[in-house]
């Protein structure tokens, strides 16, 4: 049965790969349907992908351009695209496709509307990506375009049908093993305009051989990404949440453990870990403008783990999970002022959307370190969301984003609003001047 799901992956990537290899570029439309506590809103996640060998040059301005010329913005949106589109940061990919920029777009969703039915025509409520893509087919340049329905996706940096699974390496002639992943977010009731958003990420494995007692070494790297809007940033200078410990005085950024899946118990004794991550980002954070000044971010995250572990296999497991968390904190800007309550929950609050983090890429590399067993095993994240047949991928359950209030000014107070602060500087300044005169010996 393995070794069947294993034709089937190459066979997959055989395919991706020729797809991938006569991609030239492209945009995505990737949709998604949520409420924000008093509307439903689709969140269009627009995102222009390049190809590494055929498209070099990229700037904001190209991207903006194909994105009003594809009809996922309108013209008056294009200048707001130019200010706030973000730069995603150079990473690693199979079929060297990659996502350029990215910017996240809100509109309401009504009953009759485009997005609401496509979404919901298989009452699935996944990622469901929009290409128009220049390739090359034949020798011949053509344009790719979904029809109505769309396609899903693993997420809006993944460009769905050009992702190979690389399960098969042509150099070496070494297959590898899937491994199926994703990444969730969560946000901190406490902290009021500074709060912590611990990440998660789950790996899932398939077992590993029937060795009693066996002792083994993972290796791993993977690469998430955290959009962010204009509501929100992180300090650069200090991205990470970091716990300091009498045995850590370096201090612990990221956190590894295991867990099992499956009806038995699954004995994992963890005998060494060690976890580090990078924070980096292609563009300045600007951590003092208000909302309605700032643009958009995606940050990267760079995660590196070594561990060696006992591993005993029960009878009715399915494989196993690692997690790892860390964390960051997330600083609320001052939201723009309320023009009307339509909408609002109540007087003075607005709702604040925060996406959830990507799993971009992930590779592993199991091996055994005892004496009479040879297992070696390579196993490379799959982003293929027709792997989800195989039960094991989690694509489709897509996780929502975090919704928060925060309290917001209302635009027909300004002028009450400035009265009374300049009242009480004025005051507070005649106030400090006098008690220095009282208190000063002048010459």
């Amino acid at each position: 049965m393995t070794t069947l799901l294993l034709l089937l992956f190459i066979t997959r990537l055989l395919w991706t790969a020729d797809a991938a290899e006569y991609l030239i570029s492209g945009i995505a439309d990737t949709a998604q349907v949520f409420s924000n506590g008093s509307v439903d809103l689709t969140r269009h996640h627009l995102v222009c992908f390049r190809h590494d060998v055929y498209q070099t040059s990229f700037d904001p301005e190209t991207c903006c351009s194909q994105l009003y010329l594809k009809g996922s913005i309108e013209k008056d949106q294009v200048k707001y695209c130019l200010d706030h589109v973000a730069e995603v940061s150079s990473i690693e990919s199979y079929g060297s496709v990659s996502p350029a920029y990215y910017l996240a777009i809100d509109s309401s969703v009504t009953l009759d509307s485009y997005h609401e039915k496509q979404l919901f025509l298989d009452n699935i409520s996944s990622y469901r990506q929009h290409r128009s893509l220049q390739v090359v087919e034949d020798k011949e340049k053509e344009t790719l375009l979904d029809g109505y329905k769309g396609v899903d996706a693993f997420s809006p940096f993944h460009l769905t049908g050009f992702m190979p699974s690389g399960l098969h390496d042509e150099d070496t002639e070494r297959s590898s093993f899937p491994l199926f992943g994703i990444a969730e977010g969560s946000l901190s009731n406490e902290g009021g305009m500074h709060r912590s958003f611990g990440q998660t990420v789950h790996f899932s494995f398939l077992d590993l051989p029937n060795n009693n007692d066996a002792r083994y070494r993972m290796k791993l790297s993977a690469t998430v990404l955290l959009p962010i809007t204009e509501s929100v940033f992180i300090d650069a200078d200090d991205p990470l949440i970091v716990e300091y410990t009498k045995d850590s005085p370096d201090g612990i950024k990221c956190r590894a453990k295991f867990a099992s899946k499956g009806a038995s118990a699954l004995d994992t004794s963890t005998l060494e870990n060690d976890c580090n991550i990078q924070f980096t980002t292609s563009e300045v954070i600007d951590i003092e403008q208000p909302s309605f000044a700032s643009r958009q971010y995606v940050v990267v995250y760079h995660i590196s783990a070594s561990l060696d572990f006992d591993y005993c296999h029960h009878e009715g497991t399915e494989g196993f999970e690692l997690l790892i968390d860390y964390g960051t904190t997330l600083h609320i800007r001052y939201p723009s002022p309320i023009l009307n309550q339509t909408g609002v929950f109540e007087v003075g609050i607005v709702p604040i959307v925060i996406q959830q983090p990507v799993l971009y890429s992930t590779m592993a590399n199991v091996q055994c370190l005892t004496l009479d067993c040879s297992f070696d095993r390579k196993y490379i994240l799959q982003t293929d969301v027709s792997a989800s047949e195989f039960g094991t991928n989690k694509a489709l359950d897509m996780p929502e984003p975090v919704l928060i209030n925060v309290a917001a000014g209302i635009n027909a107070d300004y002028w009450w609003v400035t009265l009374i602060t300049m009242s009480a500087a004025v005051v507070g300044g005649i106030v400090v001047i006098k008690s220095i005169d009282s208190v000063s010996q002048w010459s």
